[in-house]
C-alpha cells in the first residue's frame, strides 16, 4: 500500500461522522484559539497602563530657593497626572493607604512634606536626601509592583534632573561671577605689576642711597670720634685761653696808656729839640761861629723827635687803644669760650656717639634696603607672573551669556541622551512575544491533533510490512493539519492582530515548517513510546516553555536548563521565526533551519524504526478499529 491511500484512509477515519469532524475541526483550532487569543490580550499592554489605578499624596509643604518659592513635589505630581501613563489620583494619605491595602489602586506615592526642602538642602552644610514613599501590594498584582517601581524611578530621574539643572545654573553663574572678579583681580594685577616694577627701580635706588649714607655715616663717625678725643682739652684750654686773654687785654690797656704819656713826652721832646736848635744856630750865629755839623745834627735830633712823636701818638697810642680794646673784647670771648667749652665738649662727645648710632643704623637699614629691593623686585616678578596667571585663568573660564549657561546647566543635569539604533524591532509586546508563541501554539496543535490521529496504520503494518512507508503515511498526515493550523494562526496574526511582519511568505513556509518537524518529534515519541510518548510530549512541551528563550533572555537560565536550550528544537523554532517577523538577514536563519532538520531527519528514522519493530510483533487487540471511526 502506498501512502496516499493510507492518507485517504486516515482521513476517512478521522471525518467518518459528526463528532469526529467537529473533534477534528477542534483541535485543529487549538494552536489558533491559543496563540491568537494569548497575543491578542498582549499585543500592547504598556499602552493601556493609563487604566491601573494608582494614587498620588502631595504633602510637600514645599521650600524657598533664593527668595522664589517651589514645590518640587507638587510639580512632580502634575507632571504625572498630565502624562496619563497610570490611572492616577491625587488623593490624601490615607486615603490612599486603604485603596491599596483593598485594591482600589495598586499602588501609591507619596511626596513628603519636607521633599522640597530636602532637595534645596544640597547647598547646605548639612544636606539631606529627599526620598518618594512606594506604597504596593502584591495581592493586587506583582507585576503592577514591578511598574510601580519603574514609575517611581523616572520620577526620580525627572525632579533629579530638574534639580540638578537648578542647581547647575546657579554654578555656572557663580562661576560667570568668579570670571568677572578674576578679570578685575587681572587688571589689578596688572597695576600692582607695574606699580611694584617702580617700587623696585625705587627700592634699588634707595638701597644704593643707603650703602652710601652708610659709607658717609661711619666716615663722620671716625672724624666725630677724633673731635671728641680733641674736645676733651677744650675746656682747660678755653680757661687757659680766658686768663691769658685777660691778662693781655690789660696789658694792652696798660701799655696804651704809657704810649699815650710817651706821645707827650715825645712832642715835648721834639718840640725842646727844635728849640734847641734855633737856640744854638742863634747863639752861633751871634757868636760868628760857623758850625754847619751841629746844626745838621740837631736839625736830625729835632726831626727824628718829631717823626718819633708822630709814630708814637698817631699810629702807637691808638693802635694800642685799639689792641687793647679788642684784646678786651677777646678776653670777653675767651670768658665766654671759655664758659661753653664743657658744654660743647659734651655736645661733640654726644655726636660722636650719634654718629656711631647712625653709622651703626646705617648699616643695617643698607642691609634692609637691599633686603628691600631683592623683596621688591621678587614681588614685580610674582605680580607680574600673577597678572599672566589671572588672564590665562579668566582665559580658561569661558565668557558665557545667560542663555549659553541655561544650556549647559540642562546638559549637566541631563547629559546623556540615549540613541536607539535598532538593528531589527518588534512592533510592540505582542510582537515581541509572538515568536515564543507561535512556536509553542505549533507544538500544542500537533500535540492535540495525536489525541485523535493514529500515529501509525496497524493494519498496514501487520499486512504490508512496509514500515518507512507507513512511518510517512503517519507523519504526513498531522503534518498537513499541521500545516493548516500554520495557515489559520497566520491569518489570525496579520489580518486580525496586523503584526507587522518584514517576511510574510518566508515565515508562514517557516511556521508551516516548523509544525511538520513537531509533528515527526511527536510521531516519534507515540511510535516508540504509545501512551508513555504522548505523555513525554507533554513534560517536553514544558521544558521547551523554560528553556526556549522566549521571554526572558536564555543567558538567564541556569547552567542545565541552558545546555538544553541549546539541542531542544522549539528553540531554534523561536529563533527562526524571530529572524523571518524583524528581518534578521538570511544567513542567521540558517542557524535555525539546520536544527530542526536535524530533528525532523531523526524523528522520522526513529518512528520508521519503532514502526519496523511494531511491524514484526503484533497483537490482534492491536488491529481493533480507532473508537472515533474507521
Amino acid at each position: 500500500m502506498k501512502i496516499l491511500p493510507l492518507v485517504r484512509t486516515e482521513l476517512a477515519r478521522l471525518t467518518a461522522n459528526r463528532l469526529a469532524v467537529a473533534s477534528l475541526i477542534a483541535l485543529i483550532t487549538v494552536p489558533v484559539f491559543y496563540g491568537g487569543l494569548y497575543l491578542w490580550g498582549n499585543q500592547n499592554p504598556y499602552g493601556n497602563l493609563k487604566s491601573v489605578p494608582a494614587a498620588i499624596v502631595i504633602d510637600d509643604a514645599g521650600a524657598t530657593s533664593s527668595g522664589t518659592a517651589v514645590n518640587y513635589g507638587r510639580a512632580a505630581a502634575d507632571n504625572l497626572v498630565s502624562g496619563k501613563a497610570f490611572g492616577w489620583k491625587v488623593v490624601s494619605a490615607g486615603a490612599a493607604r486603604a485603596g491599596v491595602d483593598k485594591g482600589t489602586y495598586d499602588f501609591s506615592i507619596t511626596f513628603p512634606t519636607t521633599f522640597s526642602a530636602d532637595l534645596l538642602s544640597a547647598a547646605d552644610t548639612t544636606p539631606t536626601t529627599a526620598q518618594l514613599d512606594l506604597t504596593t501590594n502584591d495581592l493586587n498584582s506583582y507585576l503592577s509592583t514591578t511598574l510601580a517601581k519603574q514609575a517611581t524611578e523616572a520620577v526620580r530621574v525627572a525632579v533629579a534632573e530638574e534639580v540638578g539643572q537648578t542647581a547647575s545654573k546657579k554654578l555656572l553663574d557663580a562661576v560667570a561671577s568668579i570670571r568677572t572678579g578674576v578679570v578685575d583681580a587681572g587688571t589689578g594685577a596688572s597695576t600692582l605689576a607695574s606699580g611694584t616694577a617702580t617700587a623696585a627701580s625705587g627700592a634699588a635706588s634707595l638701597a644704593t642711597g643707603t650703602s652710601q649714607l652708610a659709607v658717609g655715616a661711619n666716615t663722620l663717625s671716625a672724624g666725630l670720634g677724633t673731635l671728641d678725643q680733641q674736645a676733651a682739652a677744650l675746656p682747660s684750654s678755653a680757661s687757659a685761653l680766658d686768663a691769658g686773654a685777660a691778662q693781655l687785654a690789660g696789658g694792652l690797656t696798660g701799655a696804651a696808656s704809657k704810649a699815650t704819656a710817651l706821645s707827650s713826652t715825645t712832642g715835648a721832646a721834639a718840640a725842646l729839640a727844635q728849640k734847641v736848635q734855633a737856640e744854638v744856630a742863634t747863639a752861633l750865629s751871634n757868636a760868628g761861629v760857623s758850625s754847619p755839623q751841629i746844626l745838621t745834627d740837631l736839625g736830625t735830633l729835632s726831626a727824628e723827635t718829631g717823626g718819633i712823636n708822630a709814630a708814637v701818638g698817631g699810629t702807637l697810642a691808638p693802635g694800642l687803644g685799639t689792641l687793647a680794646g679788642g684784646a678786651s673784647q677777646v678776653a670777653a670771648g675767651a670768658a665766654t669760650l671759655d664758659a661753653s667749652a664743657p658744654a660743647l665738649s659734651s655736645s661733640i662727645h654726644s655726636a660722636a656717639e650719634g654718629a656711631s648710632t647712625v653709622a651703626s643704623g646705617a648699616a643695617t637699614a643698607s642691609s634692609g634696603a637691599a633686603s628691600l629691593s631683592s623683596g621688591v623686585s621678587s614681588l614685580a616678578t610674582g605680580s607680574s607672573q600673577l597678572s599672566s596667571s589671572l588672564a590665562k585663568g579668566a582665559a580658561a573660564v569661558p565668557a558665557t551669556t545667560a542663555a549659553q549657561r541655561s544650556s549647559a546647566a540642562a546638559m549637566i543635569a541631563n547629559p546623556i541622551t540615549v540613541k536607539q539604533d535598532a538593528i531589527t524591532q518588534a512592533q510592540n509586546y505582542g510582537a515581541g512575544l509572538a515568536p515564543f508563541f507561535i512556536s509553542l501554539s505549533a507544538w500544542i496543535g500537533i500535540y492535540a491533533l495525536f489525541l485523535i490521529v493514529r500515529p501509525l496504520s496497524r493494519r498496514a503494518l501487520t499486512a504490508v510490512r512496509r514500515p518507512i512507508r507507513t512511518t510517512l503515511a503517519g507523519w504526513v498526515t498531522p503534518a498537513a493539519f499541521g500545516i493548516v493550523q500554520m495557515i489559520a494562526l497566520f491569518s489570525v496574526l496579520t489580518f486580525a492582530l496586523h503584526l507587522q511582519i518584514a517576511n510574510p511568505v518566508g515565515l508562514l513556509a517557516f511556521m508551516a515548517f516548523v509544525s511538520i518537524t513537531f509533528a515527526a518529534i511527536v510521531l516519534a515519541l507515540n511510535v516508540l513510546l504509545g501512551s508513555v510518548g504522548q505523555f513525554l510530549g507533554l513534560i517536553l512541551m514544558i521544558v521547551q516553555l523554560v528553556t526556549a528563550g522566549g521571554t526572558f533572555p536564555w543567558q538567564t537560565l541556569p547552567g542545565p536548563l541552558a545546555v538544553l536550550h541549546q539541542g531542544l528544537p522549539m528553540s531554534h523554532a523561536v529563533d527562526g521565526v524571530r529572524d523571518l517577523m524583524y528581518g534578521a538577514p538570511a544567513s542567521d536563519l540558517v542557524s535555525a533551519i539546520l536544527p530542526l532538520v536535524a530533528w525532523l531527519i531523526a524523528a522520522l528514522a526513529a518512528a520508521a524504526l519503532g514502526a519496523s519493530r511494531q511491524g514484526r510483533f503484533r497483537t490482534l487487540r492491536e488491529l481493533r478499529p480507532s473508537a472515533i471511526g474507521g
